[in-house]
């Protein structure tokens, strides 16, 4: 095994020497041996959807209609039932279809990602396209996507809880195995990868890990209630339709397909459907701006949010880090002025302690900084130690916001100790006098007011064999101060002012100088910017005083990631509605308890990732307001829906009942009926879903997350909307009948004018909030025009074709019964629109 792990070694270290490997070589791996993924759940096949649609209820009250026909002799109806079947399950599969492809297309998004080296470039890639004899880089928050043989690393310790239970992280050494989905905790390495997929350790035991999680969402849950609610009213109305009937007209088989039709007419079995289409193809629409959905949930709850914290850097600002100001020996220069093309002397020793106490391999953008500068004005000189090992870190903490790394030189005994961080944590460890603490953090304010993030710097060393095991125990000599620009990204004070126009307060988390953060959040247009809480200042309050606090707070600087947590908890007693951004492990738990956890892709860890609700690609402050925006847009739009499908639903009840109690000829039969479905089912699942945001979605307070979906809104809107063209519908049929044109004039008039009152109920339905005169200026979208083609095409064949026109019972259509049924499917849709625009002013007064 030992040998084995040797030779691991000199192969990881030749390839690493080497660049890593090829794509030619990558490729043939990949087509030999597969992808590197986890036995799991693949994605569905167009048979598996069409099992699931013959659970709806519909299918079976189609089924149960043409079979009562079959019976009843009449075989040229039933088996027109039986092609409606099939077109509305062909229907429901595409539209399922589309749903599941953009949740597996998410899936492969969230996939754990690997920094690797190929053709002698770092990249990162998803995990799934790792290979054997992949070079992978590990940092802090990583999950390793295979196992492994560490070949390099520093202070390492990996949680293998989940492949042994243990919770206690593990230290491993260069040499030992890393295995697949464990996590690394502390420190950073380079591995090569031994087993991928299947025959990795977590492969082995067929454990499977889900990145989407696809849960039933509130929304979700009150529909099933309804649906389960209005399924037994069905069910109980058509039991009595059927008795009342068949002993009235002592009939029991054509009861029986009375009380189907009826079943038919109540149900809305498109509910499920629009609410699992509108959560998937948001997210799906998300993906497409960057913005990564893992829980389905959250394109609900994005309505919702109150406040908004963000991390300052990579977010606010373009992570994009230069040191531009240096002060040392009471001396200041500004490294962005075109005039300086070296560092004076003076300077170099606190850019190169700087350097020693940032990593060796840095990837986080404050130590490429350090990095980039060392290379620019050091390079060639005693200041730059790439052949020194790292011995010991001592990490940041709460108590001490500084970084100290402790390095083995070549030559000489002892250790070379280089620190930074805070200037008041470095000012801490120098044990400067009251004079020198005074110049110091006089200096280190001006530079903090231009917007800099300032570092002190120190250095100390020791002659002894043995480290010590805190920072303090070091005496350190100060340096001096380092001052660190990031620019603010493009667009954001007009996304942050969208955000106060939608009432979201935009709060601001930054582990910088109070007036770094003050002066950066002036800038970016934050509410209340001269007012900065520290870290430390939170820490000396009370719950109940940092609740009250941060009622009124957009700014918090000197912020740790594990204070991140109580903030969130004090926000959310506060009544507020949270939303937090994250990268590092540390930010997981605040992740978690924020109702929605926002990861950084870019430089989040996997672990943050995986805690979180979206993940930002591209970590764009700007991709946060437009998920807000399309958040809004689903719910507005699954609202729309919902008040279209139960008002076209009332008129088709009304009209299937009516009849029946009054003893007249019916009008709806169940083909009727299901031809309805055909136009009903797109328009509720694809019209409403593609129609844009209004204009002024982001003008609206946030909605209230105990706000129920069926409010008075939907029940007021679909109720006289759905009434009012029952009444028009009953109004044409007592017309006609009155007059002597017989059942079958009556039927075509009533089906005629309900086709044509859909096309406009579906127009006006597009948007709830909006004017009727804006409805008008809003160009309806591609679906809403080819609906009502296909609807009007439809019905011009269900009339004028002789053989359908016989099977559906319908009577020939004069021009002058077309204007008549267009005119009254205009003045009953929009007297409904006008009746709901009076509602609505007199509700204020009411």
């Amino acid at each position: 095994m030992e040998s084995d792990s040797k030779s691991e070694i000199v192969k990881g270290n030749n390839l690493l020497a080497g660049g890593g490997l090829s794509l030619a070589l990558i490729l043939q791996r990949q087509e030999k041996e597969g992808l590197n993924e986890l036995p799991s759940s693949k994605p569905k096949k167009i048979y598996s959807f069409f099992f699931e649609v013959l659970k709806e209820p519909m299918v079976y009250l189609l089924l149960g209609c043409g079979i009562v026909y079959f019976f009843l002799g009449d075989h040229q109806e039933a088996i027109m039932l039986l092609a409606f079947l099939f077109l509305i399950i062909g229907i429901t599969i595409i539209q399922e279809t589309k749903a599941g492809r953009a949740l597996e297309a998410l899936r492969e998004l969230s996939s754990p990602r690997a920094l690797v080296l190929r053709n002698g470039k770092k990249i990162r890639i998803a995990g799934r396209e790792v290979v054997r004899e992949e070079i992978i880089f590990l940092s802090e928050g990583d999950r390793v996507p295979a196992d492994s043989t560490l070949i390099s690393g520093t202070n390492i310790a990996i949680d293998e809880s989940l492949l042994t239970g243990e919770s206690v992280p593990v230290a491993k050494k260069i040499e030992e195995k890393i295995f697949a989905s464990t996590t690394v905790i502390r420190g950073q390495g380079i591995a090569v990868v031994d087993d991928i997929g299947s025959n990795t350790q977590i492969g082995k035991i067929g454990s499977s890990i889900q990145q989407i999680e696809i849960i039933s969402t509130r929304l979700e849950q009150q529909t099933n209630k309804l649906v389960k609610r209005l399924a037994w009213l069905a069910f109980f109305l058509c039991a009595l339709v059927v008795i009342v009937y068949s002993v009235t007209h002592h009939n029991w088989i054509e009861g029986s397909l009375i009380g189907l039709s009826l079943g038919m007419a109540i149900l809305p079995n498109e509910l499920p459907a629009v609410l699992t289409i509108f959560f998937a193809m948001g997210a799906w629409r998300l993906s497409k701006r960057s913005v990564l959905t893992r829980k389905i949930s959250a394109v609900e709850n994005l309505g919702s949010i109150t406040v908004l914290c963000v991390d300052k850097t990579g977010t606010l600002t373009l992570n994009q880090m230069a040191i531009q100001k240096i002060y040392s020996q009471k001396k200041l220069i500004d490294l962005s002025d075109s005039n300086v093309l070296s560092l004076p002397e003076e300077f170099h020793e606190t850019l190169e302690f700087g350097i020693l106490a940032s990593r060796k391999d840095p990837f986080d953008p404050m130590e490429l900084a350090f990095t980039s500068a060392g290379l620019k004005f050091l390079k060639g000189s005693e200041h730059l130690h790439h052949d020194w090992n790292l011995e010991k870190e001592y990490p940041l903490s709460p108590e001490l916001l500084s970084i100290t790394h402790a390095w083995k030189p070549n030559s000489g005994g002892g250790f070379v100790i280089g620190a930074k961080g805070a200037p008041e944590a470095i000012i801490d460890l120098c044990h400067m006098n009251e004079i020198q603490t005074n110049i110091t953090k006089q200096k280190a304010e001006e530079m903090a007011s231009l917007g800099l993030r300032v570092l002190g710097v120190a250095k100390s060393r020791i002659e002894t064999s043995q480290l010590p095991s805190k920072q303090h125990d070091f005496e350190f000599s100060f340096l001096g101060l380092i001052g660190i620009t990031d620019p603010i990204r493009a667009g954001i004070q007009e996304s942050i002012s969208e955000c106060h126009s939608a009432g979201i307060r935009v709060i601001m988390l930054t582990g910088d100088h109070p007036l770094t953060a003050s002066s950066i959040a002036k800038k970016i247009g934050l509410q209340n910017p001269t007012q900065v809480i520290t870290g430390t200042q939170m820490e000396s309050l009370s719950d109940v005083e940092l609740v009250e606090l941060t009622k009124n707070m957009s700014v918090f600087s000197r912020v740790m990631p594990s204070q991140k947590l109580r903030l969130v908890d004090s926000l959310k007693k506060a009544g507020e509605i949270v939303a937090m951004t994250g990268d590092g492990v540390n930010d997981a738990p605040a992740l978690k308890s924020a109702h929605i956890g926002i990861a950084m892709g870019g430089r989040g860890t996997d672990v943050a990732r995986e805690s979180s609700a979206i993940v930002l690609l591209d970590d764009d402050f700007s991709s946060i307001v437009e998920a807000i925006r399309t958040g809004r847009r689903v719910y507005t739009n699954i609202k729309n829906a919902l008040i279209y499908l139960f008002a076209i639903h009332i008129p088709i009840a009304g009209m299937s009942v009516l009849p029946v109690l009054l003893g007249l000829p019916l009008v709806l039969l169940p083909a009727h009926i299901a031809l309805l479905h055909l136009i009903i089912e797109p328009a509720s699942s694809i019209a409403f879903e593609v129609e844009p945001a209004s204009s002024d979605s982001m003008t609206k307070k946030p909605r209230s997350p105990s706000e129920p979906l069926f409010n008075n809104e939907i029940w007021h809107s679909s109720l006289l909307r759905g009434t009012t063209l029952f009444a028009a519908l009953a109004s044409v049929y007592f017309i006609a009948l009155g007059r002597n044109h017989g059942e079958e004039d009556a039927r075509t008039l009533v089906f005629s004018t309900l086709i044509l009152s859909n096309t406009f109920l579906i127009f006006l339905s597009r948007g709830s909030n909006i004017s009727l005169k804006s409805k008008f200026k809003n160009k309806p979208n591609n679906v809403v025009m080819w609906l009502t083609v296909a609807s009007i095409v439809m019905l011009g064949f269900a009339l004028y074709l002789p053989a359908l026109r016989a099977v559906l019972r319908f009577s020939f259509l004069h021009p002058i019964d077309v204007l008549i049924c267009t005119l009254v499917s205009i003045a009953s849709t929009f007297f409904s629109e006008l009746l709901l625009v009076g509602l609505k002013k007199m509700q204020p007064a009411l």
